[in-house]
């Protein structure tokens, strides 16, 4: 197929982080992590990915606190839902359990005029084509019953093998359900696949895929995750750090692979001219990873 180009002749890629890191919380801005917008423009980045990993539960004052900050310093929101979702489960109780945090995170994001919700879609529980079914299912009944405003569904590529979430189950989960756009965890598909991204070639291959599956308006919903990950024989163990040149720290162990490489990615962001998010997930490193990237990405913009 031919390389898939944006039509937008201008380029916008946002570089911000997953939750609140370390440097945040040595900041000015430490009082409230409704403040996290100020900061992130303060420091040169422009999106954050709030976490609600345990739970949805923000009070209504700092959504609003967070949203007024998100306007004010364009700062682009989006929510990560529960790790409790698990869609593809066979108890009802338990996928009831998952729509119920779906719902409320759709709420809450309504709330902070984030317009995206990331999700893990959960545990295969050993029958992969049944579990895939029962998610699909479930996003039909979520789809049908509620309110989603201008609210988009990103279900995340996952990490490990035995989870649903490789990239073919991401793209039919989207296929199906109106509202449903991926979110490109490229270092989970990375660990997923045994290290599988190395080249821009390989980065472009996966973009490839994503179009011919669902057409060229994805290219307007891109919403990747980008950081570098150790992985073993069933997938991702653990996120790694950046150091503060912004390169991946060195493992205990030499021999572990720390991959996937920005560099290619953010080539091929450039020569396709893409827009995008790039949310940088690093082990308590986010916002370094993130600069990293963006300034990387500015220097091949001005060299093209």
């Amino acid at each position: 197929m031919s390389n898939p180009v944006s039509n937008d002749s201008t380029q916008h890629v946002r570089f911000g982080v997953a939750g609140n890191p370390p440097n945040f919380w040595e900041s000015a801005y430490r009082k409230d992590r409704g403040f996290a917008p100020a900061w992130l423009r303060e420091i040169g980045l422009d999106a954050l990915e709030i976490q609600c990993t345990y739970g949805v539960r923000m009070p209504d004052k700092r959504a609003v606190l967070f949203h007024e900050q998100a306007v004010e310093h364009d700062i682009s929101l989006s929510l990560h839902a529960p790790y409790y979702i698990t869609l593809g489960t066979d108890d009802p109780q338990k996928r009831e359990n998952s729509l119920r945090d779906l719902r409320k995170s759709i709420d809450l994001a309504k709330k902070l005029g984030s317009r995206r919700v990331i999700f893990h879609p959960g545990s295969a529980h050993g029958d992969r084509r049944n579990a895939l079914n029962r998610a699909i299912q479930a996003l039909r009944i979520l789809e049908g019953d509620t309110d989603f405003g201008d609210i988009d569904l990103y279900p995340e590529i996952a990490g490990k093998a035995r989870q649903l979430g490789s990239l073919d189950d991401i793209l039919e989960m989207c296929s199906e359900i109106t509202s449903a756009w991926p979110c490109l965890d490229l270092a989970h598909l990375h660990a997923r696949e045994g290290g599988s991204l190395v080249h821009q070639v390989d980065f472009e291959s996966v973009l490839d895929r994503v179009v011919s599956s669902l057409g060229s308006r994805v290219l307007g919903k891109l919403h990747f995750h980008m950081y570098p990950v150790k992985w073993g024989p069933k997938g991702e163990t653990g996120h790694v750090r950046f150091d503060e040149t912004g390169e991946p720290m060195p493992s205990m162990n030499a021999t572990e692979p720390l991959q996937p490489p920005y560099k290619p990615f953010l080539h091929m962001l450039v020569d396709r001219g893409l827009s995008a998010t790039v949310i940088c997930e690093a082990k308590d490193s986010q916002d370094i990873g993130a600069l990293a990237m963006k300034e990387h990405f500015e220097s091949l913009q001005l060299g093209s």
